[in-house]
């Protein structure tokens, strides 16, 4: 009787477990951003000067406003290695369906920089 009663709680845990991860999971992990995209950018950098001046310009693709856009700069230096991360908030504080805005970028940095990468967000505020 015991050993029936184990084996129906195991069997019940084998069938729930699944089931929980498949609706837990989603609310830990990222969320993918498909409401910004990166339209255009330039930059430039001084090693002599450790000056890193970034321009950018991200456009809304959505169909609703977005409050807050701006974009994360992160920079490596040599073997990958985390120099500066840093978000900045875009020109404008929202975002009607379709419309651009700029963000500007200016970063120091007393190591030289090998690569860069930029993630567009949302909810930053503006400013």
């Amino acid at each position: 009787m015991q050993k029936r009663r184990q084996l129906s709680i195991a069997l019940f845990l084998l069938a729930i477990v699944p089931v929980i991860l498949v609706f837990a999971v989603p609310l830990f992990s990222e969320e993918k951003n498909d409401s910004l995209v990166l339209v255009a950018s330039s930059f430039k950098y001084s090693g002599e000067e450790g000056v890193f001046k970034l321009n950018t310009t991200i456009k809304n693709v959505s169909s609703r406003e977005i409050e807050g856009p701006g974009l994360i700069m992160t920079i490596y230096g040599q073997e990958d290695k985390l120099l500066v991360q840093r978000s900045f908030k875009a020109r404008r504080v929202s975002l009607l369906p379709g419309e651009e805005t700029e963000v500007a970028a200016t970063i120091y940095v007393d190591t030289p920089v090998t690569d860069f990468r930029l993630t567009v967000i949302e909810g930053l505020g503006g400013g």
